[in-house]
């Protein structure tokens, strides 16, 4: 078996604090058959979905979507993008670098875009950096800088200081009906917070990404890609199937729906709560 430590070293890589390290070239559809990234997109820092129902894919050089034949096209420019968010009002949250040979300032700081990433603009009230992790719920939104920050507001542009996130964050989860509830997932166990991330209570050893759609109904996948459902706020999990190999990216959409990544760039999708996965 290997051990946690070992585990940790993957799954973090594309996500919470951890740095941006250069574009996987080696990424490649596994068969003709799979839902897969190209090779140029990297590896994927994000997965949404938009209003009308669009898949969108954060990947270290763009935004990617898949059409009605299965094949990504990239939206918008080849930028790192990091932790994708969608706002109710139909906005888009991301941050990252810059793309190759472009003129912005890096890192991007906070963004906003209005269609779905084609364009963005930048959230001025809270410092310029890297937000690796973005999270919104329960109208509420949270971000993680760099250096450990976390910042929170109703509105991009009410958005304040609040802390620091928990050391070792990997995930963040917020409750759909309640933004002041939250799960974070550290490279030392599972934590809970109660007052919108200002203070944190141990809850249990999960170690993994997280996605919260329901009250009842929070998933997270470990870094050997086992997935587990709880119906109580962390408290305890059920244990459903696997994706089968590391997880780079989480998203449920229904207490059945779930899309998941990993680090080869293979899309997966599951319709019985993360029980069976398919490609």
């Amino acid at each position: 078996m290997r051990t946690k430590i070992a585990l940790l070293a993957v799954i973090a890589l594309p996500v919470a604090l951890a740095g941006c390290g250069a574009s996987d070239t080696s990424t490649a559809k596994t068969s003709a058959a799979s839902l897969s990234l190209p090779a140029d997109a990297g590896h994927v820092h994000g997965i949404v979905r938009s209003p009308k129902g669009d898949l969108l894919i954060g990947t270290h050089a763009g935004v990617f979507t898949p059409g009605a034949d299965g094949a990504f096209t990239r939206i918008g420019d080849a930028a790192d993008y990091m932790g994708l968010a969608f706002l109710p009002t139909g906005s888009l949250l991301s941050s990252g670098h810059p793309a190759p040979g472009s003129n912005e300032p890096n890192p991007l700081g906070l963004r906003q875009s209005r269609d779905d990433g084609t364009t963005w603009t930048t959230v001025t009230q809270i410092p310029r950096d890297d937000y690796h992790v973005i999270e919104t719920g329960g109208g509420r939104i949270y971000a993680v800088g760099s250096n450990g920050a976390m910042y929170a507001g109703g509105a991009p542009t009410t958005m304040v200081a609040i802390g620091a996130a928990p050391a070792g964050l990997i995930d963040l989860a917020v409750a759909p009906a309640r933004g002041s509830s939250l799960l974070a997932s550290t490279q030392s166990g599972l934590l809970r917070s109660r007052d919108g991330g200002r203070t944190w209570t141990p809850v249990g050893d999960g170690v993994g990404l997280l996605s919260w759609v329901r009250s009842d109904a929070v998933f997270l996948v470990d870094a050997a890609g086992a997935v587990s459902m709880s119906a109580d706020d962390g408290a305890s999990w059920s244990a459903r199937g696997t994706i089968g190999a590391p997880p780079a990216g989480l998203l449920a959409t229904s207490a059945s729906e779930l899309v998941a990544a990993d680090h080869e760039g293979r899309i997966l999708t599951s319709d019985d709560g993360g029980r069976n996965w398919s490609s």
